[in-house]
């Protein structure tokens, strides 16, 4: 398969990455992945899947991952990924200079499982799948009973055993990472409490913090690992991360001094892990410049975990990272998200018409959704809402383009595009024609939904009733049924030009 090369520069990396890439390989640059189409970015992942592990796969691997997880769908489990599964809230893809416990780098997984399948003697199983046991075809609570569990246990046990007794072994497992052989108990200490896991999970989903706790003791069973694997995975877990000052404060009532230990070092992961979702330098790892909807979705986890560090049982530490997340929230709806939503705003009116108009729907959908991210954001973290003018200007390009749609197109030679506000002096807009009202009332029916995100239910009606006056030149619908059978009304009509 030949590389995409049309898509794709040479990323600015180090010599040894550059050095092993494969002919004609090229990498992207980080503004290149920012703006490449999610069906462009599956594809250079396709072919970087084709390639012998190298550095310079590796460092695609890592520059499109980001993507990736917003991109693709929910993945095929593979033996490795199934292996995984119950400390996958404990990767990272941090290479912090001092590892805390419980923490996973991403990067070491492939080498580690290929030296952990490597000998003959390994269980078939963790080969791949079996006619008596086939991969399950979800990550789920079933998914846990799959013997492969067990039999990882048992390989990983050996190979450490193995590696106590001959240094030539210890030695090949750190050239993989210098923690390996701490990292390998955690693994299994992990695997060992999934199903553990899973019900604190299931209590906390449930608002059940009393059992939650109750369970998360008689696990841990006054295991200063234990405790660690499973209070870094609440906390990083998405499924979990909400519930977790709750959970936090419940068990902070124990007054363990271990737990307390662990929450300080849960505060460290859980500032850092906030950063990376929003795109922030820190001192060991380089900014990744974050597309606008890749830094929207990066937005509501990092208000989580600041819920997280304002906890109370996160101490000083925890007010103190609070503090600093806050303000970097703050700056990033601010400085980041706003102007990228104000800049789509400012293009939609100038957006070709089309028979459905679907991509000037997609485009309003999508400011839509990052301005209510950036809503929720700043409730959540008590800062004064940044959302308000620009939904006014959304809900106002919005109206001039349903008052364009439902006049004809005006002469574009004269360089006015559809929808632009007119120039002072020109001449007012000509009736509505009835011929085009369809397409503008549904589009005007279409919006109101995606309003209904950011707007009360008033503000939305009066946004339908001024949509309607605009698109038919009658008198506006008192309520949003009335508008609404306009709408069924115009759907049923014969087909009309336009």
């Amino acid at each position: 398969m030949p590389a995409p090369a049309l898509d794709l520069k040479m990323h600015a990396g180090s010599a040894d990455v550059v050095a092993g890439m494969a002919p004609g390989m090229v990498l992207p640059t980080a503004e290149e992945i920012a703006t490449l189409p999610a069906r462009t970015i599956e594809r250079i992942h396709r072919y970087s899947a084709e390639l012998p592990p190298s550095p310079a796969r590796a460092a695609l691997e890592d520059a499109l991952r980001p993507r990736l997880r917003a991109t693709r769908p929910p993945k095929v489990l593979t033996p490795m990924r199934l292996f995984c599964l119950p400390f996958e809230d404990l990767l990272t893809d941090r290479n912090p200079r001092v590892r805390p416990a419980g923490l996973i780098p991403r990067r070491i997984l492939m080498p580690f499982w290929r030296l952990l399948t490597r000998p003959a003697t390994v269980p078939g199983l963790l080969r791949g799948p079996t006619e008596e046991f086939p991969l399950p075809l979800r990550p789920d609570r079933d998914a846990l009973d799959h013997p492969l569990f067990e039999a990882g246990r048992g390989t990983l046990s050996a190979m450490r055993s193995a590696a106590v007794g001959n240094p030539a072994i210890a030695n090949v497992g750190k050239r993989i990472h210098p923690d390996i052989w701490d990292i390998v108990p955690e693994m299994d200490l992990a695997i060992g409490l999934r199903f553990d896991l899973w019900r604190i999970r299931q209590d906390l989903a449930r608002g059940r913090t009393d059992p939650a706790v109750s369970e998360f003791l008689r696990a841990a069973a006054d295991d200063a690992l234990a405790m660690h694997v499973l209070l870094l995975s609440l906390a990083r877990s998405p499924l979990s991360r909400g519930a977790f000052p709750d959970f936090a404060t419940a068990l902070g009532r124990h007054r363990s001094k271990e737990v307390v230990r662990i929450l300080s070092d849960i505060v460290r992961c859980t500032a850092d892990d906030a950063r990376q979702d929003i795109g922030l330098e820190t001192a060991e790892e380089a900014a990744r410049d974050l597309d606008p909807p890749s830094l929207a979705r990066g937005l509501r986890p990092a208000a989580e975990r600041l819920a997280v560090l304002r906890a109370q049982p996160m101490g000083r530490a925890g007010t103190a990272a609070a503090e600093r997340l806050g303000e970097d929230l703050k700056a990033t709806v601010r400085d980041r998200l706003m102007p990228n939503v104000d800049g789509m705003i400012e293009r939609l009116p100038a957006m070709p018409r089309t028979r459905d108009e679907s991509e000037f729907v997609a485009a309003l959908s999508a400011a839509v959704e990052m301005l209510s991210v950036g809503r929720e954001v700043c409730a959540g973290a008590g800062f004064a809402d940044m959302t308000a003018a620009s939904v006014e200007r959304l809900m106002a390009a919005t109206r001039r383009r349903i008052a364009a749609l439902a006049r004809p197109d005006p002469d574009t030679g004269s360089g006015i595009l559809a929808g632009a506000a007119p120039a002072p002096g020109s001449p007012p807009d000509p009736a509505p024609d009835p011929a085009l009202a369809d397409r503008a009332l549904r589009v005007a029916a279409r919006a109101a939904h995606a309003f209904e995100q950011l707007c009360p239910q008033e503000s939305v009606l009066t946004f339908l009733q001024t949509a309607f006056v605009d698109a038919t030149g009658r008198p506006a619908p008192k309520t949003r049924e009335a508008f609404l059978s306009e709408i069924v009304r115009s759907c049923c009509a014969p087909a009309r030009g336009g």
